[in-house]
């Protein structure tokens, strides 16, 4: 029974041991999926590996969480358009300092649990936008602690921010 059982198995063996030929078909170029939903340019977006933009949109947010208006000044583009849950915003960095001063006195210990970000150009290289997904927690002027997760999508023109556009889920549920 042993000598049946290798005389069948040898030949298995033999085949596994012979090098295959078998080759890969290339790789097909890539065509535009039939989507669901028609845009004029999709797939429009590259990866931004130089970091500037990166590099800029954090020391900004690090900026607002330490109340460093004159970093966050100095990246922010001499107008700005900043849209936000419950309004709108087209001005001067100045003059949206003075818009938010009201909200900034009610957090204290303001802090910032960075989740993740991402730089993106558009392939005609026009559009730099760079998005950055964070906690930011702080204390009220009570005491109490609050937070909001937050989603911030930042435009870039010659190296400074024009438009912020900034998503919150606050993680408070309504009461019943």
């Amino acid at each position: 029974m042993r000598k049946a059982f290798l005389l069948l198995l040898s030949p298995l063996l033999l085949a596994a041991c012979v090098s295959s030929t078998t080759t890969t078909a290339p790789a097909t170029t890539a065509t535009t999926p039939n989507y669901p939903y028609k845009i004029k340019e999709p797939d429009n977006w590259l990866m931004d590996t130089s970091h500037t933009n990166t590099m800029a949109a954090l020391k900004c947010l690090k900026a607002f969480e330490t109340n460093d208006t004159v970093t966050a000044k100095a990246i922010f583009a001499d107008t700005l358009e900043f849209n936000f849950d419950g309004g709108k915003f087209k001005g001067t960095f100045s003059q949206l300092g003075k818009m938010m001063a009201p909200m900034m006195v009610d957090m204290k210990d303001m802090k910032i649990d960075m989740k993740d970000w991402e730089s993106v150009v558009s392939k005609d290289g026009k559009e730099h936008w760079v998005t950055l997904w964070y906690t930011q927690k702080w204390k009220t002027a009570k005491g109490a602690v609050d937070s909001v997760s937050l989603i911030n999508d930042m435009q870039f023109k010659n190296g400074r921010i024009s438009k912020l556009n900034e998503y919150d889920m606050h993680s408070k549920m309504p009461a019943k």
